[in-house]
């Protein structure tokens, strides 16, 4: 700012306060299979319950532990991303609900001036009544003297008289008149019957009744004369193959498919269509227990409209409008069938489904389009029934065993389709931590790593297959050697063994469970207590609370043997407990990266720089900017000297790191060195025996 020209005093104010983000290092990223949800994508899930409701219940069917390794991490956090894992056969489950037709009558022959009483019976699908009442039809009923048309008449009697609205529709088109049930469905009756004004017995003589049938072609039907009116009768139909509500689950899977579990609880997608009226109500059930509710109707221009519920909008690229469960299409066969019958003022279009009613071409010329004066098809309604998801595909392949490798492509994925494993691979996701609980193929265990290794962005934590052996058997494994191999070398991941043991709820009993799951929980669990650099192992932060016991029982020179291997053993100690006893990665060659905590130290060190650096880009690279890394740069190592993270830190950003070069190529380079804390593994005490004094110099 430009400082006044007389004598003055300026206060500057100069914001250096610039201060290293936090970074969450206990996000968790678990890939596996699951009966339901969305597949091959990273979805954020919060809490067991969250878990369970989008993904559904482990299962037996189901192979690996994904879903139970990804309950037991969330009860010590509430960052996880999972991933369901589905191959190109993975396909959604569909249930088929039925349309009916309600009994249904075109009048004729009567005129405005012409007044009588119509006589009606409604009998819904099951035969059960529902109504009765006398209509009277005439102009002087009402004040309003526009009512001078057959239409105006029929349409005002029978609002005034509260039935449009509950047990009978009217319907006006033109010069055509048609009067429909309600009720739909094989079974659904109305009668009607004309009278002179006010008598019920004294048919009246100017109405016709043509009971509209879908038996045949309607031109053959006749109409009635006067004295053949009482009590003529029309049924209902169920569209039974011609005419149907398709509805497809979101996401792929057998979950969705209604199925009963041996303690008698339904588990799975249902669709229940019920209280048939004006709005059907759509009922979704989940597992037994009703998750959504729509009220629809076959009516084109309401805001109720089925397709606006539920239907695909393939024109906005999504699958549904408001369900989370569901969408639904319209489907109708090319055959001639029992709609095609209906008269052509009937209703001609289903509006934007495609779906056309009687009056249509044939399908061999132009099939669906209509023709005639068409209707709003009013009269057309959804079957009362509850129908099960069916037909449904997880894509779990032909995945067994998971030591055979059969299959495994799905849980793999692909780096260009980002599927799989390969889902976690985002930055926007920040997970930190990475397992595919239950799956030890060495195929699997490596494209974890690896993704690790190239993202920079999580530790991955692996486990031997079950029931391996002894410790030879695993020694063998991460070297290489024997049937069933890893050959892991890489500090971007750890390996911990031997399997636990852990009641599970959902199966009613103790099941063993991968040992990458509770490595994860734990990490999780020091990130809470203290910080990421500090080793998730040992009693205050590596032990298992929930593991009752553990495959094999390994004493001191079990625990050697594996150590130096580079796995990290699970100790079960009669007196201790049950503990994560190492915190060696996989890396082979003797560095500071060799160590679980100094790797998770700098996956977070490397996370914060990217967020320090980002305010630098585009600055003007001189001596100016330089000293303002150094100055943002500085308190961060300070931070991470103070919560024992390193033990010394330096930063160099001047003209040494900055040739002139790298500036003329638009880089500004910054050096950061560290000196990370080592973890205390082993600790000696030396006693020394004297028979002099017992002081220590």
């Amino acid at each position: 700012m430009a400082l006044p020209t007389s004598p003055s005093v300026v206060v500057l104010e100069n914001d250096v306060s610039v201060f290293a983000p936090n970074v969450d290092s206990s996000v968790v990223g678990v890939v596996g299979f699951a009966s339901k949800g969305p597949t091959n994508k990273a979805t954020l899930v919060t809490s067991p319950e969250n878990l369970l409701r989008i993904f559904g219940e482990p299962d037996t069917a189901i192979p690996g532990q994904g879903l139970e390794g990804a309950i037991e991490i969330l009860e010590a956090t509430n960052q996880m991303y999972f991933v369901r894992a589905a191959n190109t056969t993975a396909a959604e489950a569909s249930a088929t609900v039925k349309f009916g037709a309600s009994p249904a009558f075109q009048l004729s022959g009567f005129t405005a001036e012409q007044p009588s009483s119509i006589r009606y019976e409604v009998f819904d699908n099951a035969g059960v009544f529902r109504a009765s009442s006398i209509v009277d039809l005439k102009a002087s009923s009402t004040t309003d003297t526009t009512l001078n048309t057959p239409q105006k008449v029929i349409s005002a009697a029978f609002s005034r008289d509260a039935v449009a609205g509950a047990d009978v529709i009217s319907f006006i088109d033109g010069d055509s008149i048609f009067l429909a049930s309600k009720y739909a469905g094989s079974g659904a009756t109305m009668s009607l019957s004309a009278f002179d004004p006010g008598s019920n017995t004294t048919p009246g003589d100017f109405l016709g009744f043509i009971p509209v049938t879908v038996s045949g072609n309607a031109s053959s039907v006749e109409s009635l004369a006067p004295s053949d009116v009482s009590n003529v009768t029309t049924n209902g139909f169920t569209a039974s193959s011609d005419l149907s509500l398709n509805v497809y689950s979101i996401y792929p899977g057998a979950g969705y498919n209604l199925r009963t579990k041996n303690d008698g609880s339904v588990k799975g997608l249902s669709v229940e269509v019920n209280n048939l009226g004006i709005l059907d109500k759509i009922v979704v059930n989940n597992d037994g227990s009703q998750v959504e509710s729509f009220d629809v109707n076959a009516q084109p221009s309401s805001l109720q409209y089925v397709e606006s519920i539920i239907f695909e909008d393939s024109a906005n690229d999504y699958k549904n409008s408001q369900s989370d469960y569901i969408y639904a299409g319209v489907d109708q066969d090319d055959d001639t069938s029992a709609e095609d019958f209906l008269p052509n003022d009937f209703g001609a279009k289903l509006a934007a489904t495609g779906v056309a009613f009687a009056g249509q071409d044939s399908a061999s010329t132009n099939p669906g389009a209509p023709k005639g004066v068409g209707i709003t098809p009013r009269f057309v309604k959804l079957v009362e029934s509850t129908e099960s998801f069916v037909d449904g595909n997880s894509g779990f392949g032909t995945i067994e065993d998971p030591d055979t490798g059969a299959d495994i492509t799905a849980l793999i994925g692909t780096s260009t389709d980002k599927t799989g494993i390969h889902a976690l691979d985002d930055d926007v996701l920040n997970i930190s931590l990475a397992v595919a609980p239950g799956f030890s193929d060495d195929a699997v265990q490596n494209e974890l790593i690896n993704l690790g290794e190239t993202s920079k962005n999580f530790f991955a934590l692996v486990a031997p297959p079950y029931a391996l052996g002894e410790v030879q058997d695993a020694v063998d494994w991460i070297n290489g050697r024997g049937a069933r191999t890893a050959s892991l070398n890489n500090s971007y991941a750890a390996v911990y063994w031997p399997w636990v043991q852990v009641f599970n709820p959902f199966a009613g009993k103790e099941e063993w469970y991968d040992p990458s799951i509770f490595a994860a929980r734990q990490c999780v669990f020091t990130d809470s207590v203290n910080d990421p650099w500090f080793a998730p192992a040992g009693f205050r932060r590596g032990r298992l609370t929930k593991p009752t016991d553990t495959e094999i029982r390994l004493n001191q020179g079990d625990r050697d043997a594996l150590y130096v291997n580079n796995i990290n053993p699970i100790a079960n100690d009669v007196q201790t407990g049950i503990a994560v006893f190492g915190q060696k990665t996989t890396q082979r060659l003797p560095t500071a990266l060799d160590r679980v905590n100094v790797r998770r130290l700098m996956i977070f060190i490397r996370k914060v720089l990217l967020q320090l650096g980002k305010p630098f880009q585009f600055e003007p690279n001189d001596a100016f900017t330089w000293e303002q890394v150094e100055d943002v740069i500085k308190p961060f190592l300070a931070d991470l000297i103070a919560r024992r993270g390193i033990v010394e830190g330096a930063v160099k950003c001047d003209s040494t790191t900055n040739t002139p070069l790298r500036v003329d190529r638009n880089e500004l380079w910054c050096s950061v060195t560290i000196k990370p804390t080592k973890a205390a593994e082993t600790v000696v005490f030396e006693v020394n025996l004297t028979s002099q004094s017992a002081s220590i110099s």
